[in-house]
């Protein structure tokens, strides 16, 4: 990556950067940290993975509106991206690292005052880590996901994510696991650097209105308006307080519709499924909703047992389907079919999840939840979008 970036001419120098890392949390962390800068006047350059719908939601500027990168020109920045990778024979050059090099160029010809720059899946080795001038490194919540490539433990995974950490630089942390919050509180005094433990003051955010569901937000609204204080960024209270009213990430526990209530949500792994489920429950309480289904689809290597269990032993009044995803890691629908029976619960299995919401919405269900993966969300996201005049 950084012999690439020496044929490009080092784009990302000079770059002033929120650098945010973790299992869960990150794009929600990102947005929110976006939208005070934005209310606070500037302009922010937004990198946040996966997409939902369209590659080039990757790649925003905001300024008031905001300007997902043009697909013509990132196809023209992605293309200048792997000539240079050929250029230095790079050898193999994951997806990922040609759309943080199309991101760098980007950000280098728009000049945003801040840029906003979520990892992929680790932190020492992940290609974000070539930026040289981050202002704040963030850590959300760490648990054990991508356990082939990161380690099997916390202590493992925690230590790579925290590969992230720059001499000097203020470090930001949600965990209020005493193991990561000591691993990186110990890294970050190593080098020099400030420590905030945001899980001290999360209940300071108490007082704000925030566009996204759940009591896991109120942290994720802490971390960002903390790392963005930390950074030592100049915003005001109304700055915050607007930011975070307006912060919103599709497919995050979003409301699609509300006759029947249509939600989707990207959760894709036992911590977030945990409080994807207790989100729902308040959700369904306030509602009054006795009668839901929900729609189950997951990748392969992510821990789909546990998924299943957090499923069918946290939620109340649900009936449950499976269905297959049209992607190449997506785990089939009889092996899923088969941890719900384990599960003491029956479920519908379905071809694709189109055939599973029309059949779900010609039943007399209240609400159709539909969870597991974000290319799932981002699936039904779009055809319901294609075949509903209005969210």
């Amino acid at each position: 990556m950084k012999k690439v970036l020496d044929v490009l001419g080092h784009p990302e120098h000079g770059l002033k950067a929120i650098h945010i890392a973790g299992t869960n949390g990150k794009g929600s962390v990102a947005v929110m940290a976006a939208s005070i800068l934005e209310e606070a006047g500037y302009t922010v350059g937004v990198y946040t993975s996966p997409h939902l719908e369209l590659e080039s939601e990757r790649i925003q500027i905001w300024d008031g509106s905001h300007h997902m990168i043009p697909q013509d020109h990132f196809d023209e920045l992605k293309e200048r991206a792997r000539d240079a990778i050929r250029e230095v024979d790079a050898g193999y050059a994951s997806v990922f690292m040609v759309y943080t090099l199309a991101a760098y160029m980007y950000f280098a010809e728009k000049k945003p005052d801040y840029a906003v720059v979520e990892c992929g899946v680790g932190g020492r080795i992940d290609v974000t880590n070539t930026l040289e001038t981050p202002v704040v490194s963030v850590f959300t919540q760490i648990g054990l996901d991508h356990t082939q490539s990161l380690g099997n433990t916390i202590y493992r995974i925690t230590k790579e994510k925290a590969g992230i950490i720059r001499p000097g630089v203020p470090v930001v942390s949600q965990s209020a696991d005493m193991n990561v919050q000591n691993i990186l509180r110990r890294i970050a005094e190593s080098k020099g650097c400030s420590f905030t433990d945001v899980s001290e003051l999360t209940d300071r955010y108490r007082k704000y209105s925030l566009a996204m569901k759940g009591e896991h937000q109120l942290r994720n609204a802490a971390t960002a308006a903390e790392a963005v204080k930390a950074a030592g960024i100049p915003v005001t209270e109304d700055a915050v307080a607007a930011g975070l009213a307006k912060a919103f990430n599709p497919g995050r526990f979003e409301v699609i519709s509300e006759k029947p209530y249509v939600i989707i949500d990207g959760s894709h792994n036992p911590d977030a499924i945990k409080e994807m489920c207790d989100t729902f429950m308040e959700f369904t309480r306030q509602k009054k909703i006795k009668r839901s289904l929900l729609i189950f689809g997951c990748m392969r290597d992510k821990n789909s047992r546990r998924m299943v269990q957090l499923l069918t032993g946290n939620l109340r009044g649900v009936s449950y389907a499976v269905t297959a995803i049209d992607y190449e890691r997506a785990e089939d629908t009889e092996t899923l079919g088969r941890l719900f029976s384990e599960a003491g619960r029956g479920c519908i299995c379905y071809d694709n999840a189109e055939e599973a919401f029309r059949e779900a919405s010609a039943s007399d269900y209240e609400c159709i939840l539909i969870t597991g993966s974000i290319y799932l969300a981002g699936t039904m996201r779009g055809y319901f979008m294609e075949n509903n005049e209005t969210m």
